[in-house]
């Protein structure tokens, strides 16, 4: 099947997706769904066709590289185990910060801010950063922000920090639960606004995630970060987390 990929410029690309069990595999069932999708893509006017290739399926590369694809990105899952991590060796990154002031969603509506709205406007700034199809489109309601924030199963609102400037919201990362195992987190966004980065804004929200996981003793904190943010990427493994496997994103231009 293919889709719209809606959520980040340009505009004229498809996102394609082809499975085929492993037993049915080597049998010319992919590369028969993969014509298809590319020729209706085609027909819709399409001039770029993206698709992603988990590093497992390495092997695929050179079969899409004869189909005119080229590697856009990589995307790296990442771990760490926060009891080997000792924060204290990066405060120097909260003195950085300055007058801007690290909250949460509770904290905010405390003093009696309504926080949604500016948080929500800091996310839609920011969204199209991050270019993987689970990554929701910039134009997401205020309603599925406050949803990851407080209403999903694995929300864990007392770890969702914000950075403020004043009434400004700069800078946003938040964690979610494992439900199946505790003892296990994820980092799903750290996102800074442009007019704030390389100000020791991100370093200082990874710490305040890695500070909340050793405080409930995780042993394991997961993320992902892609080959276009080297500052992320220098970020996490100062910190000491550890490269896993990942997924290469794919682009072919077609012939319209």
């Amino acid at each position: 099947y293919w889709f719209d990929v809606a959520w980040a410029p340009p505009t004229g690309r498809a996102w394609c997706v082809v499975r085929v069990l492993p037993a049915q595999q080597r049998q010319g069932i992919g590369a028969a769904l993969y014509e298809r999708v590319q020729a209706d893509v085609a027909a819709h006017g399409y001039r770029e066709l993206l698709l992603e290739v988990d590093d497992t399926l390495a092997e695929l590369h050179p079969a899409l590289a004869r189909r005119g694809f080229r590697e856009l990105l990589h995307s790296w899952a990442f771990a760490l185990d926060p009891r080997t991590c000792d924060p204290s060796r990066f405060v120097g990154a909260y003195a950085k910060l300055g007058g801007l002031t690290i909250t949460t969603p509770a904290a905010e509506i405390a003093r009696g801010a309504d926080w949604l709205p500016p948080l929500h406007a800091l996310y839609a700034l920011v969204a199209g950063d991050v270019p993987i199809p689970l990554h929701p489109h910039a134009d997401a309601p205020p309603s599925w922000l406050a949803q990851q924030a407080t209403g999903l199963p694995e929300s864990l609102p007392e770890a969702f920090f914000i950075v403020r400037d004043g009434p400004r919201y700069v800078g946003m990362s938040f964690l979610h639960a494992d439900t199946a195992r505790p003892e296990r987190l994820y980092q799903r966004i750290t996102a800074i606004h442009p007019g704030y980065r390389g100000r020791g804004v991100a370093m200082a929200l990874k710490l305040e995630t890695i500070a909340y996981a050793r405080e409930r003793g995780c042993h394991e904190l997961r993320t992902a970060v892609e080959s276009n943010n080297p500052s992320m990427l220098a970020i996490n493994r100062k910190l000491g987390f550890e490269a896993r496997e990942g997924l290469a994103l794919m682009a072919k231009t077609l012939q319209v």
